[in-house]
């Protein structure tokens, strides 16, 4: 059974090229998709798939997911326009990024061919990593962190880009070369630099991470298969906020990944969350 799509619940691909060539990839945010879910009778996962629940923070229970919004609009509405900081962080050690160029897409939809126009801003990281834009505060919007040489603390370190869609955060991602190389490593991963890595997060209505759900991916042609190969695309999920090559569904935290993500001709990735209710 498909719980819900991704689109709706937030979803970003960091591209594995250190910024020789852009990769077009956007995060699969279409105007007709974003915001929506869905919910359709399929053979599913098959019936010994754990049940999907719902990660409750305050009791650190797992409780029934609430998927009563399945089918309707579930995107944020904004405060009003107002400006907002900004603050790019690395990824792996949660430390302020100085001097990275970020383009911000206030309408959500970052482009597929790494330009900023339009409503597109594009700004430069301080020292203390913060930036500030304008857009309606609380709903949604999309960023590009293009690949380059960002600092911390003064010390140069190569980020790759990281494209991110459906974010309300005020903290950025930055993912550098070495996090990369570590993450694929540690699942084992022979990550092709032509192809992305996609990563996401799940919720439920009441926006509690799902524990149990599964992810799968599509393009326009449909499917695309997953592998047990290392070369091969390869879904993975999360243990103890880590990355692991070991569960076979969402933890606590509901995040999931995809590594050697190939590039479709249209450059839009459509990710699906399925299990069992």
């Amino acid at each position: 059974m498909i719980l819900g799509c991704a689109l709706a619940l937030g979803m970003g691909l960091t591209a594995c090229d250190d910024g020789g060539t852009p990769d077009p990839t956007d995060s699969g945010v279409t105007p007709e998709e974003d915001g929506s879910m869905m919910m359709m009778e399929d053979s599913g996962p098959g019936p010994s798939t754990p049940v999907v629940m719902a990660f409750d923070e305050d009791t650190g229970m797992e409780v029934a997911a609430d998927f009563s919004c399945l089918g309707s609009e579930t995107a944020p509405t904004g405060s009003g326009e107002e400006s907002v900081t900004l603050t790019a962080v690395d990824f792996f050690n949660s430390m302020p990024v100085g001097d990275l160029e970020v383009q911000f897409f206030p309408d959500n939809l970052p482009s597929t061919d790494g330009t900023c126009t339009g409503t597109c801003t594009s700004v430069t990281t301080g020292a203390d990593g913060t930036a500030t834009v304008t857009y309606d505060r609380g709903s949604w919007y999309g960023y590009r962190v293009v690949a380059g040489d960002g600092t911390q603390a003064g010390m140069p370190k190569p980020y790759v880009q990281v494209i991110q869609a459906n974010s309300t955060s005020t903290t950025l991602n930055a993912v550098s070369r070495s996090t990369v190389n570590s993450i694929t490593a540690l699942l084992g991963l022979r990550q092709d630099p032509e192809n992305g890595i996609l990563t996401g997060g799940t919720a439920d209505c009441e926006g509690r991470a799902l524990v149990n759900a599964q992810v799968r991916i599509f393009d326009s042609t449909g499917q695309i298969p997953f592998s047990t190969a290392s070369d091969e695309t390869k879904p993975f999920y999360f243990s103890g906020g880590t990355p692991s090559a070991r569960p076979t569904e969402t933890d606590e935290s509901g995040l999931y990944g995809v590594g050697n993500v190939p590039i479709p001709a249209d450059n839009i990735i459509r990710v699906e969350i399925w299990g069992s209710t």
